[in-house]
């Protein structure tokens, strides 16, 4: 049994499909196959019940899944360690940085990537600041030492109006476009003309991150309507938002990168057809060179962002 064989559990678990898991994790249907009838003779168990309705977990595998989590977790954590240990044996990297993000990119894009940075990099003194792409970008042209995070809608870079991108005075690198997806909770019990209507959702409360980008996206993705959907709660505060959510109070927009994170949120909301595709950019000046600390922060973040693909 090898780590890479309990990813494909895992994912599989999600799922409920052989067909999905095996395009998304870039492997043959009959090769996953294979590995999940290795499995279960070398477990002697079966894993799997497969039906019309797809693959489901029996209580062997649901057991499984969990403990199989519990080893990937486990086998990160010595990577990490292991990884800290030699990087320790060289130079240290010391030093400030200071990042700039949106609060998308600080649910969505940033965990990860700190908690592998601040493990491999603990000499550097870093400073988180959370504000609009746009006020990133003017903080960035007055300050060439920081760098940030922004994040647009695509239909943003179709509009001609919207200059902000094209200044000579910074640097852009596109890491990430993720979809922000209208899940509505399960407890519902809505049809799905309802669910995929802007016209029907546009009724119902919704949960809102209390800025204005977010304001801007959900009248995006309701334009058609010519309204947004009742606030039910606005709030800055991350775990109050989930959980209203869990709590089938409101619905909410959520990133797909947040919803493969947090198993309760995937399995506790449908997910809409209503969604936009939000584009993650790293911002630097073009007047100076980028700093060492904000280099292995990128290189950071760049790792992270392809776990996370993976």
């Amino acid at each position: 049994m090898r780590i890479s064989d309990l990813k494909l559990l895992i994912e599989l678990s999600y799922s409920k499909s052989i067909t999905l898991t095996a395009e998304k994790m870039h492997i043959s249907q009959q090769g996953l196959s294979q590995m999940i009838t290795r499995l279960e003779q070398e477990l002697d168990v079966p894993l799997f019940q497969r039906s019309r309705q797809g693959t489901t977990l029996t209580e062997a595998g649901q057991k499984t899944i969990m403990t199989a989590k519990e080893i990937i977790e486990k086998y990160d954590e010595l990577k990490a360690a292991l990884e800290l240990i030699t990087l320790r044996q060289k130079s240290p990297v010391e030093g400030d940085l200071t990042l700039l993000h949106s609060h998308n990119s600080g649910t969505a894009v940033l965990p990860r990537a700190l908690k592998q940075f601040k493990s491999r990099f603990p000499n550097i003194n870093l400073t988180l600041k959370e504000s609009s792409p746009s006020e990133t970008i003017a903080q960035i042209k007055d300050d060439p030492s920081a760098v940030g995070l922004i994040n647009f809608p695509e239909s943003f870079y179709e509009e001609p109006a919207n200059q902000i991108l094209s200044s000579t005075e910074l640097v852009y690198q596109e890491l990430l476009k993720n979809d922000l997806i209208v899940c509505i909770p399960k407890s519902w019990m809505l049809g799905k003309d309802q669910i995929n209507t802007a016209s029907e959702l546009v009724k119902r409360p919704m949960v809102y991150f209390d800025t204005r980008q977010y304001s801007e996206i959900v009248s995006l993705i309701f334009r058609e309507t010519a309204h947004s959907p009742k606030v039910f709660l606005k709030t800055l505060n991350n775990e109050l938002f989930r959980q209203t959510i869990l709590d089938g109070l409101a619905m909410g927009l959520i990133s797909a990168l947040e919803l493969s994170d947090n198993r309760l949120l995937k399995e506790c909301t449908v997910q809409s057809d209503l969604r936009l595709k939000l584009i993650f950019t790293w911002v630097s000046s073009a007047k100076y060179p980028i700093s060492i600390p904000a280099q292995r922060f990128l290189e950071c973040l760049k790792q992270s962002l392809n776990m996370s693909d993976s």
